[in-house]
Parts: C-alpha cells; structure tokens; sequence
C-alpha cells in the first residue's frame, strides 16, 4: 500500500514539475486587443465615410483571418500523449469572423452607393470564404447577392454603350 502511495506521489510530483518547467502559451488574443476590435467595430456601425469603412473592415478582417490560423495554446506534453489530446478553440466574447463580415458587408454597400465598384467588389469577396460554414451564411448570402448585381451593372453598362 506504501508502495502505491509512493508511486502515485512520485507521479504527480514529477507531472507538476513538468508543468511548472514548460510555460503554457495565452490566448492569441486578449482583453486589451479585444477592446480595440470592439472599438474598431463600432466605428464601422457608427460611421458612414468609405475611406474609414474600408479601413476598419480591412482591419477585422486581418485579425480574424489571423487569429484563426494562429495556434493560440500550447500544452506541453510528451509527444506520445500529445496524439490523443486536441486543441481548445480560443473562445471571445463575440465571434471576430462575424464582426469582419458585418462590417465589410456595410462597407460594401457603401461602395456600391459611392459608385466604387471595384472597392465593393474587394471588400465583399472575403466574405465568401466564410460560406461553408453555417453560422456565416447571412453575411455570404448578402455579399452573393450584391456581388452578382455588381456583376450585371457591368454587363448592362458595357452593353448599352454605342
């Protein structure tokens, strides 16, 4: 019974020790950071100048493209039990994809109605690759939408012309 005592102690010990010799990696993004998402997304509800619409839809989407692909956690494990364990998602107050897609959707009406087509056109592709998932299809639903008019404004213009 000691024996087993002393084994389990061992075990612990010698895992706590690990834990404490291998510093575990934060979120990608934190508190700080995510204030000034939140800022940079209520400056995109709140105003209706293209030059900062584009600005700020630009800058969420970068961050929200990077801050899915960058690997956020790192537990360290040997690598025989690293195999069975998974990843924990990074987890936000509000989905950062959402916020991009919102505020690029509303960036890409207001090129279209200032006559940018080529800028709505930028702005709305984006969008589109959020489409396979479930939770985004409002946002590629209305960035198809408007990209397909943008695409036959374009082919009624050429062909009214003389």
């Amino acid at each position: 019974m000691k024996t087993l005592r002393f084994i389990v102690v061992s075990i612990l010990v010698s895992l706590g020790g690990f834990q404490i010799s291998h510093p575990v990696q934060a979120a990608s993004v934190d508190n700080g950071s995510f204030m000034n998402l939140w800022s940079t997304y209520s400056r995109c509800q709140a105003t209706s100048d293209l030059a900062q619409l584009r600005e700020n839809a630009l800058a969420l989407t970068n961050v929200a493209n990077h801050s899915l692909s960058e690997e956020g956690f790192v537990l360290p494990l040997p690598s025989k039990l690293e195999q069975f364990v998974s990843t924990p998602a990074a987890r936000f107050a509000v989905d950062v994809k959402a916020m991009a897609a919102a505020c690029s959707l509303r960036a890409g009406f207001a090129a279209v109605e200032a006559g940018k087509l080529d800028v709505a056109k930028d702005l709305l592709r984006p969008i589109l690759t959020y489409q396979p998932q479930s939770e985004y299809t409002y946002y590629s639903l209305q960035a198809k939408s408007l990209l397909s008019e943008l695409e036959t404004s374009a082919i009624e213009v050429t062909l009214n012309l003389p």
